[in-house]
């Protein structure tokens, strides 16, 4: 049987559903996937409650029905909700989403539903419920806001016939027997089967090479060209890929000194080494809150006060109820002064932050607009190629940076409680929704005080080696 979740699998990579198909996929899925899980079962829970409403306000003699399953031969879907027009004899289909958007892959999914339905019931409309990325909350959730429910029958309907042929491949390939053949997927680092899409997988792949076109991939391994090393000379790549290339080849590290020993020369003291952790929930909890916009509840902050300075260390970590934005501004307005660079990684997610919490609590606006207009992005040279070294992986995650430019044991990641970022957003949300057993309050504060701090260290850390690697040059 070929369920919807198979379709969809298929089309993205058909090697994933055959492995599904034939106990050869990775098993559970992580914290964090079953986090995203619940978020769209919180949705679905909420669409569920405002459909009856919502049909209500269309006029009677319609009947609401959810979860019902149907089958055409091989293959079957669940259907969200489903309305029978009892007067013209037709039925809607309700697909409900937790997205904010509608997708190319929202109206294939659609369109096999469509397909599999047709079977047994004719269906005349077919309907997307999503989340109002625009909704903003104040008091109670409005869910006639909250949620927006589309008719996207046309552009399902474009889908048809590409629906129907793929859906046929996909019942062949779940099928056959051996994996020979299956086209596989082009990221070994999310794969679910690296042992079936990426067999052998060289110690530097092609898919390290950054903003590598899925085309390009599939062209290099077309051609059996999997090592960055054995890549031709005259092989289209952009500068940045060419630059993660020639340091493969040679082994060593590439660095434009000129340009990095320029941005650094630009810093002004003191240095503020400044990280945020965030939880971004699909329903916002807060007033001021739109769908999936983050909440600020933790910062780190390393300052270092004078030229050849040893970094002083503050954070604050908010787990009293309600908005955790008010309370971290008013410590961070004392922590933080009004001149010096704030160095962060990854300029984007800080900066973003920061304008969206002076929305929310407009007292702050002239320190976190000071903040945006003093930033740093010290991950920019490795982002923008300007530092390059092989064992990168051709990622500027600062988890990747970080070991092969400080060797310090006690700066790895490795032995934290919490060691990723997503870890840290769901022990935050967790002892927010729950009342934490007698000292486990305690135990994830200190879990999340260490994992922040390391991050604004290896930051410190980070530039250092940076101001050495420089002054080597000249």
């Amino acid at each position: 049987m070929i369920t919807k979740t198979d379709f969809m699998e298929f089309l993205d990579t058909p090697m994933h559903m055959w492995a599904e198909k034939h106990d050869r996929a990775a098993p559970a899925p992580t914290a964090f996937d079953r986090h995203l899980m619940e978020q769209g079962r919180a949705i679905e829970k909420l669409a569920k409650g405002y459909l009856p409403v919502y049909l209500g306000a269309q006029g009677a003699g319609q009947e609401l029905s959810f979860e019902k399953t149907f089958t055409d031969g091989q293959f079957q879907t669940r259907v969200d909700a489903l309305v029978h027009d009892h007067d013209q004899g037709a039925y809607d289909l309700y697909e409900i989403k937790s997205s904010t958007h509608i997708d190319k892959q929202h109206k294939q999914d659609l369109a096999f539903q469509r397909l599999v339905c047709e079977a047994s019931i004719p269906v005349r409309h077919v309907f997307l419920v999503h989340v109002n990325r625009d909704y903003i909350r104040d008091g109670d959730l409005d869910l006639a806001k909250l949620l927006i429910v589309e008719d996207v029958t046309d552009e399902v309907e474009a889908f048809r016939a590409e629906v129907a042929a793929a859906r046929d491949e996909a019942a062949v390939v779940a099928t056959r027997v051996s994996p020979e053949g299956i086209a596989g997927c082009l990221k070994p680092r999310t794969c679910p089967c690296l042992d079936l899409c990426h067999p052998a997988l060289p110690e530097y792949p092609i898919y390290d090479l950054p903003r590598l076109h899925k085309k390009k991939a599939r062209n290099l391994k077309a051609q059996g060209i999997l090592a960055i090393e054995d890549i031709p000379d005259d092989f289209p790549l952009s500068d940045r890929q060419r630059l993660q290339v020639a340091a493969v080849k040679q082994g060593a590290a590439g660095m434009n000194a000129a340009v990095i020993q320029g941005d650094l020369a630009q810093l002004e003291y003191p240095l503020y080494f400044l990280d945020y952790e965030s939880y971004n929930p699909a329903v916002p909890q807060y007033d001021g809150y739109r769908p999936y916009q983050h909440m600020v509840f933790q910062y780190s902050l390393h300052v270092i006060a004078e030229p050849g300075g040893e970094p002083a260390h503050s954070a604050c970590l908010v787990t009293t109820p309600g908005d955790p934005a008010g309370p971290l501004l008013e410590q961070l307005a004392r922590d933080l002064g009004s001149s010096g660079s704030v160095i962060v990684w990854n300029q984007g997610f800080e900066g973003a932050r920061n304008r969206e919490m002076a929305e929310l609590h407009p007292q702050y606006h002239i320190l976190l607009e000071g903040i945006n207009a003093r930033i740093y992005d010290l991950m920019k040279p490795f982002s923008k190629g300007h530092y390059v070294h092989p064992d990168f992986h051709g990622s500027a995650s600062i988890k990747k940076v970080l070991p092969v430019l400080v060797d310090e044991q006690e700066l790895s990641y490795d032995e934290l409680p919490i060691p990723q970022g997503d870890e840290a957003m769901l022990a935050w949300a967790s002892i927010m929704a729950h009342e934490p057993a007698p000292g486990e309050l305690e135990q994830t504060r200190e879990a999340l005080l260490r994992y922040c701090e390391l991050d604004t260290l290896a930051m410190v850390r980070n530039w250092q080696a940076l101001v050495r690697l420089v002054d080597r040059e000249r």
